[in-house]
């Protein structure tokens, strides 16, 4: 479930994320990843400073998530919302 994680990029509870299953993506595409065995929808960032990617919610009340081994299981296409 998306839940208030990605509220800034306009995904919401119930609107259905068309996937493509990779596991390579580019910095700033939305991906779903694993961490701590539960796949999550964010935004894929890299920090030059600490030379990483980080997954970012789209929700200011939020923290950035690092995670030592980041698996990415595909990068979201389309967003379909409901009527």
């Amino acid at each position: 479930a998306v839940g208030d994680s990605m509220i800034e990029a306009d995904i919401h509870e119930g609107d259905l994320v068309v996937v493509r299953k990779q596991q390579t993506a580019q910095d700033g595409d939305i991906v779903v990843a694993l961490v701590d065995n539960a796949n999550t929808l964010k935004r894929l960032k890299y920090d030059h400073q600490l030379e990483r990617y980080y997954l970012h919610p789209e929700n200011a009340a939020l923290s950035d998530i690092y995670v030592d081994n980041l698996a990415i299981q595909g990068v979201a296409k389309f967003i379909i919302k409901g009527i």
